[in-house]
């Protein structure tokens, strides 16, 4: 099989020739160290000190009339995929990141309306920048906000998606995917607190919003189909470590209708499509399959995620995506701590088919070195029929 077909079957709850494996890989440092490429990461040090910095200080608003900052966005997604192919992924998770504006040489803002901090990653390169709070803090202020327009929105992701899926569709299967999903953009934007306050005093104000989320997601799903993707991450962070941050309930009630709409849209257009959430989510597998989903990504260890359960509640019902622990195992673990947990992995979820190997998300303390042992050992252990004793 190749990585298409291989893909494919296991997102179809079936046996491929072996487990495919997803990369979620975003971090600069780890991505140029793959390409041989280690000095082309951007330092934090250049847009913030000496005279670069007061540069960047002074000229935000030219950075962002230019476009400068979210084309850098764009065409870090094509070394992305040339790392992911270089080691040997079968499938990618393609994120459209080119979503933020300068503020100054320490902070930007997105266009949803939250604010966020630029950071370092451990070499001192740009990372991905931190959210720090929302901007939109009331119904008036969202109100006010200059929101995106979904048909300007479709065109440009249309046209990143587009030329990437050329470039290098044929080796490795391509999920395109949106910053922020409803729950994030929706919560978040406002601040978990703001947010909690108009739950419950301005519901119909709520519904006004995600309805709108929903506007922008159908069009980045249409973007997705139309640029001749197979298939879409919906990215958004339900979950804490304790579990999820609002209830079941109040998710299904506010959100699912939305999310319902959105996975029937890309099941007509043809794209297989998942989802990815952080935190513990045991209490929202079962609306995952409901909302329609094909797979579900991160299911974090750390976060009190027991794959094999996750595998006997929804596994007959939705691909299972993961959850190679990325706090120990790939960011210091040794070799056979990483074999180790490939092979738990397989075992708990890969028996029958239906699983795709990934690490629970992108970090930028994962080693590279760990990242090639959990591609070496699932091609090793990981052919059907599984011999992993």
């Amino acid at each position: 099989m190749n990585c298409h077909e291989r893909t494919i079957a296991a997102l179809n709850r079936e046996k491929p020739d072996r487990v495919p494996v997803f990369s979620c890989t975003e971090e600069q440092n780890q991505i140029y160290e793959i390409l041989g490429q280690k000095g082309n990461a951007v330092p934090l040090s250049l847009i913030q000190a000496g005279i670069t910095g007061r540069l960047v200080k002074l000229a935000a608003p030219l950075v962002n009339a230019s476009g400068w900052f979210n084309r850098e966005f764009e065409k870090f997604m094509a070394k992305k995929l040339e790392a992911d192919i270089a080691l040997g992924y079968d499938c990618s998770w393609l994120m459209y990141s080119a979503i933020f504006n300068v503020r100054d040489n320490r902070q930007a803002t997105d266009i949803y309306g939250r604010l966020y901090d630029f950071v370092a990653d451990p070499d001192g390169n740009i990372d991905t920048p931190m959210y720090r709070e929302g901007l939109l803090t009331t119904p008036e202020r969202w109100e006010a906000w200059p929101h995106p327009d979904p048909d300007r929105f479709h065109k440009a992701l249309q046209r990143v998606f587009a030329g990437l899926q050329r470039r290098y569709g044929e080796r490795i299967y391509l999920m395109g995917s949106l910053l922020c999903g409803l729950w994030e953009n929706a919560s978040q934007t406002m601040g978990l607190a703001g947010f909690a306050v108009a739950l419950r005093r301005a519901p119909a104000f709520v519904r006004r919003m995600v309805k709108y989320y929903e506007t922008l997601y159908l069009a980045a799903v249409h973007a997705v189909a139309d640029a001749g993707l197979p298939g879409f991450v919906y990215s958004d962070d339900m979950g804490y470590k304790s579990g999820p941050q609002t209830s079941p309930r109040v998710m299904e009630e506010f959100f699912g209708p939305s999310l319902r709409r959105i996975t029937d849209e890309a099941h007509k257009r043809g794209l297989k499509i998942i989802i990815h959430s952080c935190g513990n989510v045991n209490q929202l597998l079962d609306l995952f399959v409901e909302w329609g989903f094909d797979g579900v990504h991160s299911l974090e260890p750390t976060a009190g995620i027991d794959l094999a359960e996750v595998k006997h509640r929804v596994g007959h019902r939705m691909c299972i995506f993961g959850n190679l622990d990325i706090a120990h195992v790939l960011s210091h673990g040794t070799r056979e701590e990483v074999e180790a947990a490939v092979k738990h992995a397989l075992r708990a979820a890969a028996q029958d088919g239906g699983f795709i190997m990934a690490m629970t998300n992108s970090h930028n303390a994962v080693r590279v070195e760990n990242t090639r042992w959990m591609i070496e050992f699932t091609h090793r252990y990981g052919t059907y029929p599984l011999a992993l004793d």
